[in-house]
């Protein structure tokens, strides 16, 4: 019989329990009429009365959940309510939080908030086998280290081993040329790689990235090491715009591009909007580069992209200004030169050796400024015993 005509042959106690549910859905969670009409949802209307917020007040209780929590729980996952609760839900939480060593309900929470679809898949039997045969495949020896990956990525417990698991990460390591223990790591870093499909995601954007920066598979997959969240990246929407802008801001040739990206691949990670232009603009304008010096000075420490201006890069070149009296042009005279000067610790390394410097009676200019911030602690300290010497001699 069509489900559709058993919907409307209902006794009025069957009524009145679907009109209490509904009621409750609309009123609790905002479920409009049409979303109830959904048969995932329809299934869960026919509940004894009362059972919906048992469940829900339930939850509620054993995640510490604040209603809005409770609500994204809801609509992310509306099946959910049609667990029991002792014989499923209890169950399965209690032994996910013993079996991942979580601390607390915190992190149980957080699982269950950025997957709740997870309640529907995971069993006692698969989880442990999941969770031996990832300390097995990563050669980890603390189990850990095994709930580590699964807290970072849950639906890890709904793949299959077999069928989807295994097959991509051998694909994977073959394809990046990465030895066991770097790609170990890089996995167990970033195990969300394991949701991308390797027809429709990682090869397509591994080959794109070969073309595009002229990498050859050693290449790309030093890159991908280090930052593999590119895998997850559109190229339409991402890459290929942020390549095409970088490459025409900078006027750069395929290869010094390809280079720039092999010697900082976070660059592929950070907005042009946000962080791109805004800061090489900063840097154009306080050292007062044309564009080829720019693109020059760039392409010698692309690092500077990781570097905060208001907290790194201001601050930094505001202490060489100052150390030099207020020469605005030595100073940048001094960092474009020097572009590593850009990425020492101010707090660590720039101020203490000043003062010591200064306490050594040492003339404080660029020569000086060079010293303190590229010179070894062994090779700082010889020349500070110097200068030393040569004051009192």
């Amino acid at each position: 019989m069509d489900a559709s005509i058993r919907w409307e042959w209902k006794t009025p106690d069957d009524e009145s329990t679907i009109s209490h549910n509904e009621k409750y859905l609309m009123e609790t969670f905002g479920f409009t009429e049409e979303k109830l009409k959904q048969p995932n949802i329809r299934s869960k209307l026919t509940l004894e009365k009362g059972l919906l917020e048992e469940r829900v007040n339930w939850l509620k209780e054993r995640l510490n959940l604040t209603d809005a929590q409770m609500h994204k729980l809801v609509m992310g996952n509306v099946s959910l309510l049609g667990l029991r609760l002792e014989e499923n839900m209890e169950t399965k939480l209690d032994y996910l939080q013993q079996k991942l060593d979580l601390d607390g309900t915190s992190s149980l929470r957080k699982i269950i908030l950025s997957h709740p679809s997870i309640l529907n898949k995971i069993t006692q039997e698969n989880t442990q086998i999941k969770l031996d045969w990832l300390q097995t495949r990563f050669d980890i020896t603390d189990v850990a280290a095994a709930s580590k990956m699964i807290q970072r990525y849950p639906p890890i417990l709904g793949y299959s081993i077999e069928d989807n698991i295994e097959p991509k990460l051998e694909w994977l390591q073959q394809r990046l040329c990465l030895e066991d223990d770097v790609f170990h790591k890089m996995i167990q870093r970033k195990p969300h790689i394991l949701a991308f499909s390797v027809v429709d995601n990682l090869e397509p954007t591994l080959h794109w990235l070969q073309r595009r920066l002229d990498l050859d598979d050693a290449a790309v997959g030093k890159i991908i090491q280090r930052l593999p969240s590119i895998l997850g990246l559109s190229i339409p929407g991402n890459l290929e715009p942020k390549l095409n802008w970088l490459q025409a801001r900078l006027d750069l040739e395929d290869v010094a591009l390809g280079k720039m990206i092999r010697q900082m691949p976070g660059i592929l990670g950070l907005s042009v909007s946000d962080n791109l232009e805004p800061k090489l603009q900063w840097i154009q304008e306080r050292l007062s580069l044309t564009d080829e010096e720019l693109s020059v000075f760039i392409q010698r420490m692309p690092t500077l992209f990781s570097c905060n201006i208001d907290t790194n890069l201001g601050p930094t070149l505001d202490f060489y200004i100052k150390a030099l009296g207020g020469d605005e042009d030595g100073a940048a005279r001094l960092v474009v030169q020097n572009p590593v000067l850009f990425g020492v610790s101010l707090e660590r390394r720039l101020k203490p050796r000043l003062e010591e410097a200064m306490c050594a009676r040492v003339v404080i200019d660029e020569g000086c400024l060079k010293r303190i911030g590229q010179y070894t602690e062994k090779r700082w300290q010889t020349s500070i015993d110097f200068q030393a010497r040569q004051q009192s001699s």
